[in-house]
């Protein structure tokens, strides 16, 4: 047996144990008490399966109670197999790549073996197997990452590099369960076309939460996670995208109809108030003609005031539940708004006013082949595109003036605001309120709430703090600080902006940048985003040659 110093290094093919997994009464709530939901039941059968849902709605917290990081409750989980969980960010890294594979004790054994200073421990550490570093280096080349070392530190590596070390610690091993929340994020298209395809096959229960158009196309069931309880569709994509747009045709319809009843019913409300208004006006008048006694008088009037305060009282019932029915028709449906206080922004990009001169530029080749030399002017909307490592949110540091390069200089004639991938500006103990004011001083906080609401953060859940939100949430207010920080900043960096975003999300971000009167500068493998943000340049890194279109 191996050494308990020295944990066994799985190898891929190993015999994977049942793969399925069933979870009863799966419960959670918000930090505010609200449900996430409560008492869900999942079954994950071989294959691959892909979990979608607003942010916000618990994806991540689902993943995490099946994985065993939270506290299950009443909920029990059922499994024969191993589990194995990407969580959506890594925040401590171990010292070297090796370590991040979880080989590391392995191959140091099988090194001082090989270098005849090993003993016996050393022997039951590798457990007989010799190739494991020279497996470890081939299935790094397979996936197009030939240039990374082994003893290197992965916090020198780019955020997609790093993602492709974790799908291959992951793959690796023995898991018969895979849990993978937001696999892709970071990834160029080749390298999520490639993990894409190792997890298509893998030979277990996988479940994927991801947003990633390619992925979703590829999978071969949806699990839609809605209202606290999970939808299911049998198809890909594009059949959840009918049925999607079959219930919100329906929802519409509901929304329409209920509105129209609330319409005629306080119409009719109108009417019959005003009858009963005439009627006691007309008995009063009677009553004052009639010769009886005050007595009876008083008698009659008391009986007419009753069954005039029951019939408005049906009527205000009648109203309020029209009313009642027309909000949850609303409710029901799902709203994402685009921000629009970017269009209220007072900035002025003139034509001839410079943005940002590069000066024989390329961010990692000490001795390019192709670096560039290029000046923008006025609103330009820049997107800049390349393979993971190839050193684009190196540029996008140097620009903000955070990180030197490896050739030339760039130059920014414009204040900067930038956004980075890992949303490292956010700090995770203070509510989202509290920071967004911060970087907002001159907005009173009744426009904070507002901007906060528009993004889907409404009352208590914007006083949360950033730590506890979902990704997806975190950076609708990072997008939305760095879109109105005050002073604006003319020019946005936006390093993979659409990351862990659903997708009415990602439209709602596509339309906030879209108003942006600013320039732009955004980074991501996401080509339907760029492609809607109507550039005026794209900057393309490939190996050492920088150049602009």
């Amino acid at each position: 047996m191996p050494s308990p110093s020295c944990p066994r290094a799985h190898r891929a093919g190993a015999a994977v144990p049942s793969p399925i997994l069933r979870a009863r009464h799966l419960s959670a709530v918000r930090d505010d008490g609200r449900a996430l939901f409560t008492g869900l039941e999942l079954v994950l059968p071989r294959g691959p399966v892909a979990l979608i849902g607003a942010n916000g709605s618990g994806k991540t917290t689902l993943l995490r109670l099946l994985a065993g990081a939270l506290p299950p409750g009443e909920a029990s989980i059922d499994t024969d197999a191993r589990i194995a969980w990407l969580p959506q960010l890594q925040d401590a890294l171990p010292a070297r790549v090796v370590d991040l594979l979880g080989a590391g004790p392995h191959v140091d054994a099988l090194r001082r073996l090989l270098a005849g200073s090993g003993d016996a421990r050393d022997l039951a550490c590798i457990d007989d197997d010799w190739t494991l570093e020279a497996d470890l280096r081939a299935q790094l080349d397979a996936a197009g990452l030939a240039a990374v070392d082994l003893d290197a530190d992965p916090a020198q590596l780019s955020g997609g590099e790093r993602q492709q070390l974790r799908l291959l610690a992951l793959l690796r091993g023995d898991a018969g369960v895979l849990l993978l929340d937001e696999p892709s994020t970071f990834l160029d298209a080749a390298a999520s076309a490639y993990w894409r395809d190792r997890v298509l096959v893998h030979p277990g229960a996988v479940l994927v939460v991801t947003h990633d158009p390619a992925w979703l196309a590829a999978m071969p069931g949806i699990l839609e996670l809605r209202d606290g309880a999970l939808h299911r569709t049998d198809g890909n994509l594009d059949v959840w995208r009918a049925a999607q747009a079959a219930r919100r045709a329906l929802e519409a319809e509901a929304l329409d109809a209920a509105r129209t009843e609330r319409s005629r019913t306080r119409r009719d409300a109108m009417v019959a108030r005003a009858r009963i208004e005439q009627r006691s006006a007309r008995g009063r008048r009677d009553a004052r003609t009639e010769n009886q006694s005050p007595l009876l008088l008083d008698h009659r009037a008391d009986r007419a005031d009753r069954a005039r305060a029951r019939t408005q009282a049906g009527l205000a019932s009648r109203v309020d539940a029209a009313d009642t029915a027309a909000r949850r028709a609303y409710a029901a449906m799902e709203h994402v708004a685009a921000p629009d206080f970017v269009d209220r922004v007072a900035l002025a990009l003139p034509e001839g006013r410079r943005i940002l001169t590069f000066e024989d530029v390329h961010p990692c080749a000490p001795s390019p082949r192709g670096a560039l030399t290029w000046t923008c002017s006025g609103p330009v909307r820049i997107g800049l595109e390349g393979r993971n490592g190839s050193g684009k949110s190196t540029l996008l540091r140097a620009i903000a003036g955070h990180g030197p390069l490896a050739h030339g200089r760039v130059t920014a004639h414009v204040p900067v605001q930038s956004l980075d991938q890992h949303l490292a500006a956010l700090p995770a103990a203070t509510p989202a309120l509290d920071w967004l004011q911060s970087r907002m001083p001159d907005i009173p906080p009744a426009g904070i709430a507002t901007r906060l609401a528009l993004l889907g953060l409404p009352g208590a859940r914007a006083r949360q703090a950033l730590g506890t939100l979902s990704g997806g949430e975190r950076m609708r207010v990072a997008i939305a600080a760095a879109a109105g920080s005050q002073p604006v900043a003319p020019l946005l960096l936006l390093d993979e902006p659409a990351s862990h975003l659903d997708f009415d999300s990602v439209d709602a971000l596509v339309a906030l940048l879209r108003a942006w009167p600013g320039a732009l500068l955004v980074v991501s493998h996401d080509t339907a985003v760029l492609d809607a943000l109507e550039l005026t340049h794209r900057l393309q890194l490939d190996g050492d040659t920088l150049t602009v279109a």
